[in-house]
């Protein structure tokens, strides 16, 4: 008997006043956070913000994602920017803590190559006080996951994230490619499922591509950039409007554009109808900016495709709370599929759409839908009949295909670690592959150590590990004896090679190689 029926038979008993189903009822969760009102990002009522009045409903549905989830204080994401300002009050909080590392000991207690790196660290100072002079990585961070319901300044897109603070930025916003890289590797082989990366340059690389690809369980969020030299955003589909890393066509990448408060593309976003994933509110964004000299917490609003990145860096880490076990394929599949679809970002994006996090979150974990608002009709333009394809069942074929695999260590390893410890990088393998390790000296740094006559490669520590599919595992690579003995009287770095063979159930390799330096031992890293 159908619900209908069932009440209609209640109903006609005098005993019965009147029958009704019995509904579910939910929480609706939202923030005392004063400034709230003013972050359209998040919930656009059509308020006036900064004198331009929005269109309500034009935001990434933030607050009706937190019935969801408001993030998991147990995951980071990665924000490698100018710093982060984490005496903030929205931010002291949220700061991702390694607990591998005990504070001010001088150590590298996790014989990760970074010593002190509690809370992050500074690849512009080579220290572990990412702390930000410049401001942008702190508005970046507070739009991530500045802490809610506090009552004080704003709130974030996942306000219970935590932050993993990368400073590769100076002072006046530029910084090397090489520091990015390591901060690529830092914020891999540290557990970083999602990292933000308002930042970017018109030339490819070919070093950075690599470090991406090799990172298949990271998501990179990463802007479009902002015009060019006539104020007016290019096509990034193109010559001059491409922008790295945005523009690298890989799996873990996302690309962002900027929108406005009535879902215009922002005049000073780069754009691409298959280069530029999606779109995200990036003017009239107000944010963290470092406390003044009384300590007195600052706020300001920016305007670029890097204030439109954290908010899809957010949104990908709700998701991740709300799905731990999600692939950085589900995640992105879900960003993309869960947009907003706006006719003035149609051939502007691959999505033709604006980041909604509500949908985001529905379509990764199959919740109860809300019915999205309708889109705007499109101007009236001649149509014809949507073609439709069919595609024939493919046959069987071989698995040929190398498995997609990631490899993490530290740049400098203290020998006096690695001769107790083993060498410990954290390797990768998106299906269930074996890893077999070898670390080896070249011929040169073989004779330096006494290992070698200096004809040949020496191989001093082997390790070989099963990994299931789509996980991470330390692989532990033990020295061999003669090894031990030999690197106990180093008293100069010496370079060595780790080369793993990432194998396949059906045969397929893909190999990955790490240079590392082995520092003697005192000569540890500042």
């Amino acid at each position: 008997m159908g619900p209908d029926a069932a009440i209609a038979r209640l109903e006609r008993s005098r005993a019965v006043l009147y029958a009704e189903p019995n509904v579910v009822r939910t929480s609706s969760e939202t923030t005392n956070d004063p400034d709230l009102g003013l972050l359209w990002g998040l919930r656009n009522t059509g308020q006036i913000v900064q004198g331009t009045a929005g269109t309500a409903g034009d935001d990434i549905d933030a607050l009706s994602a937190w019935d969801l989830t408001t993030g998991s204080a147990t995951a980071s994401v990665a924000v490698i920017d100018s710093g982060v300002a984490t005496s903030h009050p929205d931010l002291s909080s949220q700061v991702a803590t390694n607990s591998g590392e005990t504070a001010g000991n001088g150590i590298d207690d996790d014989a990760n190559g970074y010593v002190d790196d509690v809370a992050g660290w500074d690849f512009v100072f080579d220290d572990a006080t990412p702390n930000d002079p410049n401001g942008h990585g702190t508005h970046v961070a507070g739009t991530i996951a500045a802490r809610g319901n506090d009552g004080t300044g704003i709130v974030g897109v996942a306000p219970n994230t935590r932050i993993m603070p990368l400073r590769v930025l100076d002072a006046n916003g530029s910084g090397s490619l090489v520091d990015v890289l390591d901060a690529y590797d830092y914020a891999a082989s540290e557990g970083a499922r999602v990292v933000n990366l308002s930042l970017g340059g018109g030339s490819p690389s070919q070093a950075e591509r690599d470090v991406i690809a090799a990172a298949p369980g990271v998501l990179f969020i990463a802007a479009a950039g902002n015009s060019g030299v006539d104020g007016i955003g290019d096509n990034g589909d193109v010559g001059p409007g491409a922008e790295y890393p945005c523009s690298y066509d890989l799996a873990n990448v996302v690309c962002v554009a900027a929108s406005d408060s009535n879902d215009q593309l922002a005049s000073f976003s780069n754009y691409g109808a298959t280069s530029v994933d999606l779109a995200a509110p990036g003017v009239n964004i107000l944010s963290d900016q470092p406390p003044s000299s009384t300590g007195a917490p600052r706020y300001e609003y920016y305007d670029g495709t890097s204030m439109a990145t954290p908010h899809v860096a957010g949104a990908a880490a709700l998701a991740m709370a709300l799905t731990p076990g999600a692939s950085v394929a589900a995640v992105k599949q879900a960003l993309l599929n869960g947009t907003d679809a706006r006719p003035t970002l149609t051939n502007k994006t691959v999505s033709g759409g604006r980041l909604d996090a509500r949908r985001t979150l529905e379509l990764l974990s199959g919740a109860p839908p809300i019915a999205p608002p309708p889109a705007p009709a499109p101007a009236s333009t001649p149509t014809g009949p949507t073609p439709t394809t069919t595609t024939a069942p493919s046959p069987a074929v071989r698995d040929t295909t190398p498995p997609l695999a990631s490899l993490v260590l530290g740049a400098r390893q203290d020998v006096s670690i690695v001769r107790r410890r083993g060498l410990r990088p954290k390797a990768t393998c998106l299906e269930a592959c074996t890893a077999n390790a070898v670390l080896s000296l070249s011929p040169r740094h073989a004779k330096r150590t006494r290992l070698g006559s200096g004809a040949r490669t020496v191989k001093i520590g082997r390790a070989s590990k099963r990994l299931p599919s789509a996980a991470s595992a330390t692989l532990t690579v033990r020295l061999t004896s003669s090894a031990a003995r030999a690197l106990r009287r180093l008293t100069r770095p010496v370079r060595a090679t780790l080369t793993v063979d990432f194998v396949d159930a059906a045969g397929n390799k893909r190999t990955l190689r790490k240079a590392v330096t082995l520092v003697a031992d005192g000569a540890r890293r500042r």
